[in-house]
């Protein structure tokens, strides 16, 4: 499966979580939030022969994070605009 097929089915996954117990998804989110900053941190104590693999493991930490964070984000459907009756 490509990540384009299974972002969805990892958000509805997440969805699920949240709405079964949305106390336990928060704390999640917070101590996941954590360690993020503590993975993207760590970049900058690396030594320079790992640095570009500490980065790519920040880059993918923070990509989730902010996955987890969009399960909250209630998009407003797009407003459709009424058609124009000219000479009405």
């Amino acid at each position: 499966m490509k990540a384009s097929q299974t972002i969805p089915i990892l958000k509805q996954a997440c969805q699920r979580l949240r709405n079964a117990d949305r106390e336990a998804w928060q704390i999640f989110l917070d101590t996941f939030d954590v360690y993020a900053t503590e993975v993207t941190v760590a970049v900058t104590e690396a030594p320079s022969d790992k640095i570009l693999n500490m980065q790519g493991r920040a880059q993918q930490v923070l990509a989730l994070l902010r996955l987890y964070r969009e399960i909250d984000i209630v998009r407003s459907p797009p407003q459709s605009t009424p058609p124009v009756n000219p000479g009405v």
